[in-house]
């Protein structure tokens, strides 16, 4: 997300390649990767860590360790702005403290993930290899852009009982406007091709999306949920969209197999809203770098049940806890 002082646009993100669409195609069942399910599969979604190497580390896990005990997940997904200035011990460090709580992680990236002391490419390379309990797919050499696209079915009796996508929304652009970017035409084509390649007697598998910045139409949403009263959560901040809509809600509206989307990037954002059939959610920041409300910092525990229907409940904490 932002700094409410200062947006970062890094020069090393500027002259980073780390996520262009230049590489070769591969089989859409290469990005595909596999969890059992259990009943009432519950998920952890944690987002903007904005971990570096200055900060007190410890500290830190401490606090997310109150959210991730309560909420007893068997799932942990990090939206992404894990990092910010870290070096790759910083990024190791936190990559071992997800790990050690001994159910399936995963991660996405944000915009400040470039600014570190690694490149993205680095980290992915790191992730693909980290074995354990890590659930990460980057074909590295692909014709996608960016450097977390994927799938997690998760397996029920040897059938895809629902399908978690998770996807980078990439860091800056730079060229039409100077901002946030957004999802490529070749991902919104990858996207196209999982969901018809996953259907099941013609039927799109049902799916939830996790990614960072939130899609343009997120205003739309929250407009519509005003007016009918179906918001929940606050919009505390302006919400921070890219300024450039390359129509991937439309398609996802039209596949219908993406029912909820989960993302991060304002910090003191919460609010959660169906559009068009499709729920807009962000999840809860997880610490308190860089800017924060102490009112909410935690996460957010969302239970997919046996039926396909969602649960959600907000977990906060204040660092006076563990401090």
């Amino acid at each position: 997300m932002k700094s409410k002082s200062l947006i970062l646009f890094s020069v090393l993100g500027a002259l980073s390649l780390s996520a262009c669409a230049t590489g070769q195609k591969h089989d859409i069942g290469e990005y595909i990767l596999e969890v059992d399910y259990k009943d009432n599969f519950k998920i952890l979604q944690l987002t903007d860590i904005h971990l570096g190497d200055k900060d007190d580390k410890q500290l830190h896990y401490d606090f997310m360790d109150l959210t991730i005990k309560q909420a007893n997940p068997d799932m942990i997904i990090v939206t992404g702005d894990l990092f910010t200035f870290a070096s790759r011990n910083t990024a190791k460090s936190f990559f071992n403290f997800l790990d050690s709580h001994n159910v399936p992680w995963t991660v996405t990236f944000g915009n400040h993930d470039e600014q570190c002391y690694f490149s993205v490419d680095w980290m992915t390379g790191y992730l693909n290899n980290f074995g354990s309990h890590c659930v990460f797919k980057d074909i590295q050499d692909d014709n996608v852009k960016g450097n977390a696209n994927f799938a997690i079915n998760l397996m029920q009796g040897g059938n895809v009982f629902e399908q978690l996508i998770i996807m980078d929304s990439n860091r800056y652009h730079y060229g039409s406007y100077n901002g946030y970017d957004y999802f490529d035409q070749s991902q919104i084509d990858w996207y196209e091709e999982l969901v018809n390649h996953s259907k099941v007697g013609g039927n799109p598998v049902e799916s939830l999306m996790f990614y960072h910045i939130p899609l343009p139409e997120v205003n739309d949403a929250y407009d519509y949920g005003v007016e009918n009263g179906s918001l929940s959560g606050e919009e505390r901040e302006k919400t921070c969209p890219p300024d450039y809509n390359s129509g991937f809600f439309s398609k996802i509206v039209e596949l219908g197999s993406t029912k909820a989307m989960f993302f991060g990037h304002d910090h003191v954002n919460n609010f959660r809203v169906t559009y068009q059939g499709v729920t807009f959610n962000y999840g809860v920041k997880s610490t308190d770098r860089i800017y924060y409300d102490e009112d909410m910092t935690g996460g957010e525990l969302i239970t997919l049940k046996n039926d396909h229907s969602l649960e959600y409940e907000y977990i906060y904490h204040k660092y006076s806890e563990v401090r």
